[in-house]
């Protein structure tokens, strides 16, 4: 093994805090530096970035506008908040509302957890339903 991985040289990988970029996060103006500062960093490399929600929507457009080669992420937060959002809309008009109300009683809990709000309620709630059907 020693003698056919000899040649092999592996890339080592580094870590860093990058800069304080000063301004508001959610004026185009900051979230095009940022990005710029990225492309920098990153080099001759496409560039991945990932934000929340919010900015993720703004850096999306500026992407698109600017063409410029880098890849958007939705945290991993509000990409699950997105799904479970996008399951309430799939699920309307299924029963998912009367069954999630008789787990919190009221409308608006129900309402904003089918709409993507309420995250540790509504994974309770999936998760209760769930073991309910299996």
């Amino acid at each position: 093994m020693k003698r056919i991985h000899a040649d092999d040289a592996k890339q080592s990988t580094q870590v860093d805090f990058l800069p304080v970029i000063e301004g508001d996060p959610n004026d185009y103006r900051t979230i095009f530096t940022t990005l710029k500062e990225c492309m920098r960093l990153s080099g001759d490399k496409v560039t991945i970035v990932t934000f929340d929600l919010p900015i993720w929507l703004k850096a999306v457009d500026i992407i698109k506008q600017a063409n410029l080669p880098i890849i958007p992420r939705l945290g991993g937060f509000h990409l699950l908040k997105s799904y479970l959002g996008s399951l309430g809309n799939i699920m309307d008009d299924s029963g998912l509302l009367e069954l999630i109300q008789l787990i919190y009683p009221g409308s608006k809990t129900a309402n904003h957890i089918l709409n993507g709000g309420c995250f540790d309620k509504a994974i309770r709630a999936h998760l209760l339903i769930d073991a309910a059907i299996y």
